[in-house]
């Protein structure tokens, strides 16, 4: 028997996925310069994978993997309140962890607050540039998002405190050429001003691919290696945030990488690349698009297979070894973001180690 052959009950030689990536929509009501999804109108969503079919690929991933995590992914997944409510509500029925990352602009109620805390993501994480509203605003390309982003913070904080709810609130920042250097009052202002339980750093990287101008890219990519790791590392003697020397230095070589890169106005379609392979997507990730295609990386370069009835998705993990053998020479860039690389940024927890779940509900 091969090593990809399905058997009765899960081939114990090859792990099962940790996390699932599931994406809902394709749209945002922010017009951020370093993201692409604000000019997609989710036009085409009559052909999208429907609620029906998002759970029957929930249920198998949970067979797989009990322990896993399901991310709700966009666009703002938060304009599709009923399928995002669904896939949440779905994951918590099956046992599964579920999180989600969102700009904060639907969380503008206690009542909303309440839900999302108690129904919603054992995770949420809210999207924030820069403890500097000009910075934040003009980036996310809507006034007052900074004041919606900072509200839905501490409504959820207020929320879990009242319901008792064990729910993770975070920052999710986005590092570039104007924010580098300002780490410390970043990292200060979210942790002792919002007092979230952590902030999350995101290194900017291409949105765009070959036939359309990256120019966020182009003009922000350029950040001092240096300047940026005494900052982080400023961030973690202050805020004791424990962070692990493998993942810093993998930051400054990602960050190193551009700098030697050209053509960056061509975004992914550029040829930069980082000097080291830093990614382990094939190891641990199912991403599932609109449509119900599963693949082991976000990119459309890798092969994809449609899910279309119960057991593809297990069938597709156990098939995807040629998919592993061409993603294992693969450094582009993406490799450094929160869904894909191998090294956690703290030693403790171990890296990617999943939250504590809530028991699963009936």
């Amino acid at each position: 028997m091969s090593r990809d052959e399905p058997t009765g009950g899960f081939d114990a030689r090859i792990d099962p996925p940790r996390f699932l990536f599931l994406l809902i929509n394709s749209r945002c009501n922010l017009k951020c310069e370093h993201c692409s999804f604000w000019h997609t109108d989710d036009a085409d969503k009559a052909n999208y994978l429907d609620r029906a079919g998002r759970r029957r690929v929930l249920s198998e991933f949970a067979a797989m993997n009990p322990a896993g995590a399901v991310v709700i992914c966009g666009g703002e997944s938060m304009l599709d309140l009923e399928d995002y409510f669904d896939v949440a509500g779905h994951c918590r029925s099956v046992g599964l962890t579920c999180l989600s990352v969102v700009n904060g602009t639907r969380i503008r109620t206690d009542a909303m607050a309440e839900r999302m805390v108690t129904e919603g993501p054992h995770e949420i994480s809210i999207s924030l540039n820069s403890h500097r509203p000009d910075l934040h605003d003009r980036t996310r390309g809507v006034p007052g998002a900074f004041d919606k982003a900072c509200r839905a913070v501490r409504l959820l904080k207020a929320a879990r405190d009242r319901t008792g709810s064990t729910s993770r609130i975070y920052v999710m920042g986005l590092i570039f050429d104007e924010n580098h250097r300002e780490l410390e009052p970043f990292y200060d202002f979210v942790l002792n001003d919002l007092k979230a339980d952590k902030l999350k750093l995101n290194f900017l990287q291409p949105s765009f691919g070959d036939t359309e101008v990256d120019h966020f890219f182009a003009a922000h990519h350029k950040m001092d290696p240096d300047d940026l790791v005494a900052e982080i590392r400023r961030c973690d003697e202050r805020f004791g945030l424990g962070l692990n020397p493998v993942w810093l230095a993998n930051v400054r070589m990602y960050v190193e990488s551009i700098a030697a890169g050209q053509h960056y106005e061509k975004g992914w379609g550029a040829p930069t690349r980082t000097r080291a392979h830093i990614c382990n997507t094939y190891e641990r990730n199912v991403m599932v698009d609109h449509y119900g295609t599963a693949r082991l990386c976000f990119s459309t370069d890798f092969r994809g297979v449609p899910l279309r009835a119960e057991g593809d998705l297990r069938k597709f993990w156990l098939s995807a070894n040629d998919i592993r053998c061409e993603m294992r020479k693969c450094n582009r860039l993406c490799g450094i973001s929160h869904s894909v690389r191998r090294i956690g940024s703290t030693l403790s927890p171990a890296a990617y180690s999943l939250p504590v779940r809530a028991p699963a509900e009936a």
